[in-house]
């Protein structure tokens, strides 16, 4: 795109128009107007204005591509974040995964993935600083937090073309204003997020162009692609109301719950291509109904059900490692790309660190004894 394209996109972008812009940059609406025709270029030293006016880079003022940042490199720094966040205390996880991504966003400022990971692991921590029950040093403490998140989402906001950034840090965002209770603030955040309501999106007719474009077979890689995102978003409010019924509802009604949302996530799981979508729903699902029943003082039926659990997380591993023998290409086109580093990443290892954390939270919430009782039974 030109220079002169770029400035008009931009401009409308933010809702401007030519003598607006030009307001702001104390020049006429005719300067600006042969800006964009291209009869003319603004001045060397007006291009430093002309970006911060337009609230973008020069870079991106230029057409630079400012999303062409390593992505492996930053799907490395979020495993490992992953990794220090669910090893141990579940606050002091989060809360060093959180510092640890704070200092490789410092040592990469270009790397907008990795800034993106870092508000979502602020908003991981809100869970852990509800505003109204902290110290007035821990206080102090998480406002920081708050003021780096919400820095690095306005860079993204601001800087990123990458419409998956932005909406995860919107997300992000939402929660952790609802955890501090500034609800008003947190809406103004899911405003800016995609909805289903009205059910006219672009997965649902994107495959009939795929056909036009790519033939049958990438028809059914857009079709796995659709189906893969709608299972992620109904398996990601079956976790959410297993963790809500589990805090609030009686043990019948949460039970009823969990159970018919397993049955979902297990149907889901029928397809192997949905598998490695649905898995860490599965767990965490499970992990809700496992907590129901401890905190009902049923260490039997908990026990039981952690049994069904990790036996099919076992048999998880060992799809991936299958998955795993495949040549790497192989996997991502019969797969997908998430999909496929989903399994690459989920090894024995990696699944007994998330018995081990799962495990820590189950302790956290129960009693002592209801706990004891349960471990000696698994």
């Amino acid at each position: 795109m030109s220079l002169g394209s770029n400035i008009k996109i931009f401009r409308k972008k933010l809702g401007l128009t030519q003598e607006e812009l030009a307001s702001r940059l104390c020049v006429t609406s005719q300067a600006v107007s042969k800006w964009e025709s291209e009869a003319g270029l603004p001045d060397t030293a007006q291009i430093v204005p002309l970006a911060k006016a337009l609230s973008v880079s020069t870079d991106s003022l230029f057409g630079i591509d400012s999303d062409d940042y390593d992505k492996e490199f930053a799907r490395e720094i979020i495993f490992e974040a992953d990794s220090i966040r669910d090893n141990g205390n579940q606050k002091e996880g989060a809360v060093a995964a959180a510092d640890y991504l704070a200092e490789k966003c410092e040592e990469n400022p270009f790397n907008y993935g990795i800034h993106m990971r870092y508000v979502q692991s602020v908003a991981h921590m809100s869970r852990f600083f509800s505003m109204g029950n902290l110290s007035d040093d821990e206080a102090e403490k998480w406002h920081a937090y708050v003021k780096a998140a919400e820095n690095r989402a306005l860079y993204i906001f601001r800087y990123s073309n990458d419409s998956e950034l932005v909406d995860k840090c919107h997300y992000a965002l939402a929660w952790i204003y609802w955890h501090d209770k500034e609800y008003e603030k947190g809406r103004e955040h899911i405003k800016e997020l995609p909805s289903i309501s009205n059910n006219m999106l672009q997965e649902t007719i994107n495959s009939y162009y795929a056909y036009v474009e790519k033939g049958l077979d990438g028809w059914r890689a857009s079709v796995r692609d659709n189906l893969q995102n709608f299972v992620r978003a109904i398996n990601k409010q079956l976790v959410y109301g297993a963790e809500a019924h589990m805090w609030e509802c009686p043990l019948e009604e949460t039970v009823s719950f969990c159970k018919w949302a397993v049955s979902v996530i297990e149907q889901f799981m029928q397809n192997e291509k949905m598998k490695a979508h649905c898995q860490g729903f599965y767990r965490d699902t499970v992990k809700y109904f496992v907590a129901a029943y401890l905190r009902n003082g049923k260490a039997k039926e908990a026990a039981a059900a952690w049994k069904n659990l990790t036996l099919k997380i076992s048999e998880y591993v060992e799809f991936c490692d299958n998955i795993r023998k495949m040549p790497e290409t192989s996997a991502v086109s019969e797969f997908g790309e998430k999909a496929a580093q989903n399994m690459n990443h989920y090894t024995k290892e990696f699944a007994e660190s998330k018995e081990a954390f799962m495990l820590g939270q189950l302790k956290s919430w129960c009693s002592g004894k209801d706990f004891a009782e349960f471990e000696k039974l698994i």
